[in-house]
């Protein structure tokens, strides 16, 4: 499942083009000559561009990341983030077409016509965000803290974090302990928050990385995670048909009535992960599959399945395809509509992330060893989300390309 995020201000959105070839060579030969002797050291550049069909959302994404050996016993790694963000997204409710209109247009009520895809709201906005994490090193232990941030024109997010990792059976075996804490404040620009409101998340992780054989891998992660506080999105609402007793109905020139919706104030998660990489050495390559387990206190569950297949053809490129199946079931309190808002349920939601629905992704990835000190990949993603309750209209959900390109340089 998605999570959740929010937009407002607007930014118009341009495309790569010539300049970002010539940008990525021009700092790929200054940071070669002028830092040849440290080939242990990383800096690397990401572009990505998400679209969704129909015009959608539009998301364009730059990722600069940092990675350098200060020390043989530290290292410290810093990315720095820019999302800038356009489109519009569905605010909840089903499509105009399936609300019953119960006054008939010759008593005054509206004749149409209906609109049958779900209704939307416009959303705008750029997003910085940054970390900074270094790692110490003493004999077979690595002890990471990090320090995150993130704002948007209506969320600010400061996060900690702390990463323990101990190898054993001479490196064959690696045990890793996390834990993070994000301190969120959500500022009120959508219309269903007055005030400013926060939410705290905590995520503790356990894992194992073990060397089954020379050319086996196994990682098995377990997570828990939890949320409190204002878990609500400001911008999704719902749809209730009757209110204080009178049928509510679409005017078709009208945006849907729609209310607050209202989520429980905390969330549990738990989350098993398992992964396989076999190397296949007779073809040159390797295989990696995984699998998800995802349940959590709104009643979900969620299954997500990955293959993947590393191709090596001749001595510096690697072509990487992979598909993606991802499930899940719907929330306890989701539906497309409700009843009476004077006695509504407890908890109420209509948000499309929260339903039952599959998405499936496929696309593959290039990387070119152009020198011993430079790396540059290419990608492209194919992503597909349905409905699976069949009440929830398929226009809520998205479908969406996604290409990346970047470069990674050892210095």
């Amino acid at each position: 499942m998605a999570a959740k995020r929010s937009f407002v201000s607007g930014v118009r959105c341009g495309s790569p083009g010539r300049w970002l070839v010539g940008l990525l060579t021009a700092v790929a030969v200054c940071l070669h000559q002028a830092v040849r002797a440290r080939a242990e050291d990383v800096a690397a550049y990401r572009y990505e561009n998400y679209h969704e069909d129909d015009a959608r959302m539009f998301v364009e994404t730059q990722t600069f990341l940092f990675d350098t050996h200060l020390s043989p016993w530290l290292t410290l790694k810093g990315t720095f983030v820019h999302d800038a963000i356009s489109g519009a997204s569905p605010a909840g409710g089903p499509p105009p077409s399936q609300v019953l209109n119960p006054i008939p247009p010759a008593f005054g009520g509206p004749t149409g016509p209906f609109s049958s895809a779900v209704q939307t709201s416009e959303v705008h906005d750029i997003r910085w965000a940054a970390s900074l994490s270094p790692t110490f090193t003493w004999d077979n232990q690595r002890f990471t803290p990090e320090l995150s941030y993130s704002r948007e024109h209506d969320y600010l997010s400061v996060g900690t974090a702390f990463n323990y990792a101990l190898d054993l059976n001479e490196k064959n075996t690696t045990l890793n302990a996390g834990w993070s804490h994000d301190f969120d404040t959500v500022l009120p620009k959508g219309i269903f928050l007055s005030d400013k409101a926060h939410k705290d998340a905590d995520e503790i992780l356990l894992g194992l990385t073990q060397l089954l054989s020379p050319k086996t891998v196994l990682t098995l992660n377990f997570t828990y995670g939890n949320s409190h506080g204002y878990l609500d999105d400001q911008y999704k609402g719902v749809l209730f048909n009757y209110i204080g007793g009178m049928p509510n109905y679409q005017d078709p020139t009208q945006p849907l009535g729609l209310f607050p919706e209202n989520l429980p104030h905390h969330r549990n998660r738990y989350i098993t992960y398992l992964a396989l990489t076999q190397a296949v050495t007779p073809l040159h390559a390797s295989a990696e599959g995984s699998y998800r387990l995802f349940v959590d206190s709104f009643g979900i569950t969620a299954h997500t399945v990955e293959l993947a297949w590393y191709q090596k053809l001749g001595k510096r490129l690697v072509i990487a395809p992979m598909v993606r199946y991802y499930e899940q079931s719907a929330a306890g309190f989701y539906a497309t509509q409700f009843n009476d808002a004077a006695t509504p349920p407890e908890f109420y939601t209509s948000d499309y992330r929260l339903s039952n629905l599959q998405t499936i992704t496929g696309g593959v990835n290039v990387t070119w060893r152009a020198r011993d000190w430079l790396t540059i990949d290419a990608g492209f993603r194919r992503y597909v989300m349905q409905g699976l309750d069949g009440v929830t209209d398929q226009s809520a959900y998205p479908a969406a390309t996604v290409y990346t390109i970047g470069a990674r340089l050892w210095f």
